[in-house]
């Protein structure tokens, strides 16, 4: 069944056994196999019961939101994890290299090994969530949140530094897909709205964990910083405790191997869908223009003789308005639709990534990166509600675990093939290449959602 023209039918389960209702207006389906085994009809965001899918009540679509007194809880977790890894990924990690002795060229790698580690772990975590529950694994990640900044005070030469960025990775790759897909799982009405504010507000953290690091270093020293980002890891991570207990998927005497069966049949089953891999591309697009500004744009501006305070500007009007805007267009998104958001959002980013090499002044920089971050408002609401929109059954988690891994991707190459360019043919080439790979990526996802695909919501 293809993703147009699909008309539901709505079943209504009676003394008399199941009666077909009027047909649903069409929608954004996709039939999910696992689903049509179950002998289920699949509706977006539909809960499952807990034997699994095989009682009539899992046959039911949502008609309403869940319960959603867990909700500012798990944004102060959000905000709360994102501050503390932040304070440390920038710029302390980079500074604290340097300080060790490490050369200028492993310097990068040291920044980007946490990005690394979520290409890896995102996708099999994800699905184990699905297993194991949303909570278990956003426990699991909290807790390298807490511990991950210690560990730091033990590093004394820069291979062991490595090795800790490493390990601090796991911290975002086992709590991200699981906190987004409890969201995405939980609020399918209004999916965009609740995404964009939890995504608002680790957006928030990730603002405020620079400068804060920053201050940290500047009068307590590297110690007392890394202290100070593993004290408000732990305040996360005792934020998220109060959440319920998730129900097994499984009844807890599986065997490791039929554990690890099910998530990669979980995987497999997301990485095959192509609607799926479009949306996971358009979002390592974005992040590979992310990624790019966040290593280069610091040293173009020192270059243009910007005072090193006016760059942190830079970024904070970069995040100040995706924090401000994504709520407003991931609710805008649930009305009109995801589609117009990304185009509108990459067409943004991309036209921004081009111009900035052509302006040396500050305030059209700020400019600049007060679109950028506009921009990307835009896109990641939208794109991580189309996932939510597109997955059944018990594959929320496995598809925020692959969705991960595609962004961490582009996220981790953005600087380092940058790089290369801006060292080959400069800032002004290399530049407008990065944004050319973006649009051409936007150019990829229209075609292949080339046929018409409503967003309205299914049931009215």
């Amino acid at each position: 069944m293809g993703y147009s023209g699909c008309h539901l039918v709505r079943r209504r389960w009676a003394k008399d056994g199941p009666k077909d209702t009027a047909m649903v207006a069409t929608g954004s389906f996709r039939e999910n196999p696992l689903c049509r085994r179950q002998g289920m009809i699949a509706f977006p965001g539909a809960p499952m019961a807990d034997d699994g899918g095989r009682s009539e009540g899992a046959r039911m679509p949502p008609l309403a939101d869940g319960p959603s007194w867990w909700f500012p809880l798990l944004c102060g977790a959000g905000f709360g994890g994102r501050l503390s890894y932040e304070m440390i990924r920038s710029p302390l990690t980079s500074l604290y290299a340097r300080h060790l002795g490490a050369p200028t060229a492993v310097i990068g790698l040291l920044v980007a090994a946490v990005t690394i580690t979520g290409i890896f772990i995102k996708l099999p975590a994800g699905s184990l969530a699905d297993q194991f529950g949303f909570r278990r694994l956003m426990l699991a990640g909290m807790m390298v949140t807490a511990v991950g900044p210690f560990l730091y005070l033990l590093v004394w030469v820069w291979p062991q530094l490595l090795a800790v960025r490493f390990f601090h990775g796991l911290s975002t790759a086992l709590y991200a897909p699981a906190a987004s897909a409890q969201v995405a799982k939980s609020f399918p009405a209004q999916r965009g709205r609740r995404l964009g504010l939890y995504g608002a507000a680790e957006n928030a953290g990730v603002v405020l964990g620079p400068v804060i690091g920053a201050a940290a270093l500047a009068h307590l020293g590297f110690a007392a910083a890394f202290v100070v980002s593993g004290g408000i890891g732990l305040l996360a991570l005792l934020t998220i405790l109060p959440f319920p207990r998730d129900a097994l998927v499984h009844d807890g005497r599986w065997s490791t191997g039929e554990v690890l069966r099910v998530a990669a049949q979980g995987v497999r089953q997301i990485i095959g869908d192509p609607a799926i891999r479009l949306v996971g591309l358009i979002e390592a697009a974005l992040y590979f223009g992310v990624g790019t500004l966040q290593a280069y744009l610091p040293l173009y501006a020192l270059d243009q003789h910007i005072p090193i305070l006016n760059i942190g500007f830079l970024f904070g009007a970069q995040g100040i308005a995706s924090i401000l805007f994504r709520p407003v267009f991931g609710m805008a998104s649930d009305r009109v639709g995801r589609g117009p958001f990304i185009v509108a959002g990459i067409g943004l980013c991309a036209t921004v990534l081009a111009t900035i090499p052509h302006m040396g002044q500050f305030l059209p920089l700020l400019g600049l990166s007060t679109l950028f971050g506009l921009g990307t408002a835009m896109v990641t609401p939208a794109t991580t509600a189309m996932l939510g929109d597109l997955v059944r059954c018990r594959d929320f988690g496995a598809a925020m675990g692959v969705f991960g891994s595609i962004w961490d991707a582009g996220h981790a190459c953005g600087p380092l093939i940058s790089g290369v360019f801006i060292a080959w043919i400069g800032y002004r080439s290399a530049f407008a290449i990065i944004a050319g790979v973006m649009v051409t990526a936007l150019g990829i996802f229209l075609y292949g959602n080339r046929k018409k695909i409503s967003e309205k919501e299914i049931y009215k």
